[in-house]
């Protein structure tokens, strides 16, 4: 009983550190943050090393938990990911967009699905508040017709196959803005 009582602690400390371990490996905004911050684009100039920091960049964006995406979402205005694409070459931002828009898009809408309906509707209200007040902005891509239409498409396909139906009718009012807008501008529909 003694040896069978040993054997199970043993096996409860092998499982908590392994799961310790993993938990540690985990991307999250505090290693973005570190791993932007001690490799900033700026600062290199060889393109293999430039596009090897933005793969891995790419990486911790990717791996990382819709809650982990929705507080980097939450704080746009410090948000290290700006500098770090201010920095990107247009095809540097290109090779970036097409290893993460798909799984942005994704987990943004996994984010949206674990929001409650009125942080939802706040978030929507918003954001068609800034839509509506800035008309002139630049539209999705800089202005890549390319760019803003493999945006489009992985938008569409996230949403079609990532949303719930209540995240789909939160959120429609805002798509219909975005298409409205996209057709003004002679972009994506």
């Amino acid at each position: 009983m003694i040896q069978g009582l040993a054997a199970l602690l043993v096996l409860w400390a092998i499982v908590f550190g392994v799961a310790k371990v993993a938990g540690s490996m985990k991307p999250t905004l505090e290693k973005l943050d570190s791993f932007t911050e001690k490799n900033p684009l700026s600062e290199i100039d060889d393109p293999q090393e430039r596009r090897e920091v933005i793969g891995k960049v790419v990486d911790l964006l990717n791996e990382m938990e819709p809650s982990e995406v929705a507080k980097l979402q939450r704080r746009s205005e410090n948000d290290p990911r700006r500098t770090f694409m201010e920095s990107m070459s247009p095809e540097e931002q290109m090779f970036f967009l097409e290893r993460r828009v798909g799984r942005a898009f994704q987990q943004m809408m996994l984010s949206f699905n674990e929001m409650e309906r009125e942080e939802r509707k706040r978030i929507v209200e918003r954001s068609l508040k800034r839509m509506r007040e800035n008309p002139d902005r630049e539209p999705p891509g800089g202005g890549d017709p390319e760019i803003a239409e493999k945006m489009a498409d992985a938008g569409r396909k996230a949403y079609y196959s990532d949303a719930s139906v209540e995240t789909k009718i939160d959120l429609a009012p805002l798509l219909e803005e975005m298409q409205r807008t996209m057709g003004q501008m002679g972009g994506p529909r």
